[in-house]
Protein backbone atom coordinates (compact mmCIF):
# COMPACT_ATOMS: atom_id res chain seq x y z
CA UNK A 1 0.00 0.00 0.00
CA UNK A 2 1.44 3.59 -0.53
CA UNK A 3 2.35 5.52 2.17
CA UNK A 4 -0.26 8.36 0.55
CA UNK A 5 -3.18 5.85 1.32
CA UNK A 6 -2.05 4.75 4.81
CA UNK A 7 -1.38 8.22 6.04
CA UNK A 8 -5.17 9.87 6.02
CA UNK A 9 -6.83 6.34 7.51
CA UNK A 10 -4.19 6.32 10.32
CA UNK A 11 -5.06 10.03 10.82
CA UNK A 12 -8.58 9.60 10.57
CA UNK A 13 -7.99 6.56 13.01
CA UNK A 14 -6.61 8.47 15.50
CA UNK A 15 -8.72 11.32 15.68
CA UNK A 16 -11.19 8.54 16.16
CA UNK A 17 -9.42 6.96 19.46
CA UNK A 18 -8.79 10.05 20.75
CA UNK A 19 -12.77 11.36 20.57
CA UNK A 20 -13.73 7.94 22.06
CA UNK A 21 -11.50 8.62 24.82
CA UNK A 22 -12.82 12.33 25.05
CA UNK A 23 -15.96 11.07 25.11
CA UNK A 24 -15.54 9.06 27.90
CA UNK A 25 -14.05 10.81 30.51
CA UNK A 26 -16.08 14.28 31.35
CA UNK A 27 -12.86 16.47 32.87
CA UNK A 28 -11.23 16.23 29.60
CA UNK A 29 -14.16 19.13 28.42
CA UNK A 30 -13.61 21.89 30.97
CA UNK A 31 -10.29 21.33 30.69
CA UNK A 32 -9.87 22.19 26.79
CA UNK A 33 -13.00 25.20 27.66
CA UNK A 34 -10.47 26.66 30.02
CA UNK A 35 -7.57 26.13 28.16
CA UNK A 36 -8.68 28.11 25.13
CA UNK A 37 -10.69 31.09 27.20
CA UNK A 38 -7.04 31.58 28.69
CA UNK A 39 -5.50 31.03 25.17
CA UNK A 40 -7.52 33.88 23.85
CA UNK A 41 -6.86 35.83 27.13
CA UNK A 42 -3.19 35.57 26.56
CA UNK A 43 -3.19 36.70 22.80
CA UNK A 44 -5.36 39.84 23.98
CA UNK A 45 -3.01 40.88 26.68
CA UNK A 46 -0.01 40.03 23.97
CA UNK A 47 -1.47 42.61 21.38
CA UNK A 48 -1.77 45.35 24.06
CA UNK A 49 2.11 44.64 24.90
CA UNK A 50 2.82 44.42 21.17
CA UNK A 51 0.33 47.81 20.72
CA UNK A 52 2.47 49.67 23.35
CA UNK A 53 5.96 48.78 22.15
CA UNK A 54 5.22 49.80 18.68
CA UNK A 55 3.70 53.24 20.06
CA UNK A 56 7.37 53.66 22.10
CA UNK A 57 9.00 52.46 19.09
CA UNK A 58 7.52 55.62 17.16
CA UNK A 59 7.93 58.09 19.29
CA UNK A 60 11.84 56.90 19.57
CA UNK A 61 11.59 57.33 15.62
CA UNK A 62 10.15 60.76 15.92
CA UNK A 63 12.22 61.69 19.02
CA UNK A 64 15.25 60.64 16.59
CA UNK A 65 14.26 62.70 14.22
CA UNK A 66 13.40 66.02 15.62
CA UNK A 67 16.69 65.44 17.49
CA UNK A 68 19.08 65.24 14.22
CA UNK A 69 16.96 68.51 13.16
CA UNK A 70 18.02 70.36 16.00
CA UNK A 71 21.47 69.43 15.62
CA UNK A 72 21.64 69.81 12.11
CA UNK A 73 19.40 72.47 11.31
CA UNK A 74 21.16 75.80 11.63
CA UNK A 75 24.25 75.33 10.26
CA UNK A 76 26.46 76.88 13.12
CA UNK A 77 26.59 74.11 15.51
CA UNK A 78 26.75 74.80 19.80
CA UNK A 79 28.45 71.99 21.30
CA UNK A 80 26.46 72.83 24.72
CA UNK A 81 22.70 72.66 22.68
CA UNK A 82 24.21 69.40 20.71
CA UNK A 83 25.03 67.93 24.47
CA UNK A 84 21.86 68.88 25.53
CA UNK A 85 19.86 67.24 22.69
CA UNK A 86 21.40 64.33 22.41
CA UNK A 87 21.08 63.82 26.36
CA UNK A 88 17.48 64.65 26.23
CA UNK A 89 16.70 62.16 23.64
CA UNK A 90 18.52 59.43 25.55
CA UNK A 91 16.95 59.98 28.65
CA UNK A 92 13.93 59.15 26.86
CA UNK A 93 15.26 56.44 25.26
CA UNK A 94 15.85 54.77 28.51
CA UNK A 95 12.56 55.62 29.54
CA UNK A 96 10.60 53.93 26.78
CA UNK A 97 13.35 50.71 27.82
CA UNK A 98 12.81 50.61 31.11
CA UNK A 99 8.60 50.96 30.50
CA UNK A 100 9.09 48.01 27.85
CA UNK A 101 10.66 45.81 30.82
CA UNK A 102 7.96 46.76 33.09
CA UNK A 103 5.13 45.65 30.44
CA UNK A 104 6.86 42.83 29.34
CA UNK A 105 7.26 41.24 32.89
CA UNK A 106 3.83 42.76 33.58
CA UNK A 107 2.52 40.68 30.54
CA UNK A 108 4.74 37.55 31.55
CA UNK A 109 3.14 37.87 35.04
CA UNK A 110 -0.56 38.30 34.19
CA UNK A 111 -0.63 35.49 31.74
CA UNK A 112 1.05 32.92 34.07
CA UNK A 113 -1.95 34.15 36.24
CA UNK A 114 -4.14 33.34 33.38
CA UNK A 115 -2.96 29.88 32.77
CA UNK A 116 -2.95 29.41 36.78
CA UNK A 117 -6.66 30.49 37.30
CA UNK A 118 -7.80 28.31 34.04
CA UNK A 119 -6.37 25.32 35.21
CA UNK A 120 -7.76 25.78 39.08
CA UNK A 121 -11.36 26.39 37.18
CA UNK A 122 -10.96 23.58 34.88
CA UNK A 123 -9.99 21.20 38.18
CA UNK A 124 -12.78 22.47 39.97
CA UNK A 125 -15.57 22.17 36.93
CA UNK A 126 -13.53 18.47 36.50
CA UNK A 127 -14.36 17.50 39.95
CA UNK A 128 -17.98 18.96 39.65
CA UNK A 129 -18.55 17.23 36.65
CA UNK A 130 -16.94 13.78 37.75
CA UNK A 131 -18.98 13.67 40.79
CA UNK A 132 -22.28 14.31 39.15
CA UNK A 133 -21.28 11.82 36.91
CA UNK A 134 -20.64 9.61 39.41
CA UNK A 135 -23.94 10.44 41.34
CA UNK A 136 -25.87 9.56 38.47
CA UNK A 137 -24.17 6.06 38.02
CA UNK A 138 -25.06 5.23 41.88
CA UNK A 139 -28.65 6.40 41.16
CA UNK A 140 -28.85 4.08 38.39
CA UNK A 141 -27.55 1.22 39.86
CA UNK A 142 -29.66 1.51 42.98
CA UNK A 143 -32.66 1.58 40.80
CA UNK A 144 -33.61 -1.80 39.30
CA UNK A 145 -36.30 -3.10 36.53
CA UNK A 146 -38.67 -4.73 37.53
Amino acid sequence: MSKSKTEPVAMTDMFRQAREVMMFNPTIAPQMEHFWEAQDSILTETEAFTQHWFERRHAATRTALDAARRLMGNGTPDPADAMKTLTNWQQHSVERIAEDFREWFELCSTCAGLLTRAEQEAASDSLETATKRAKAVTRKEKCTPV
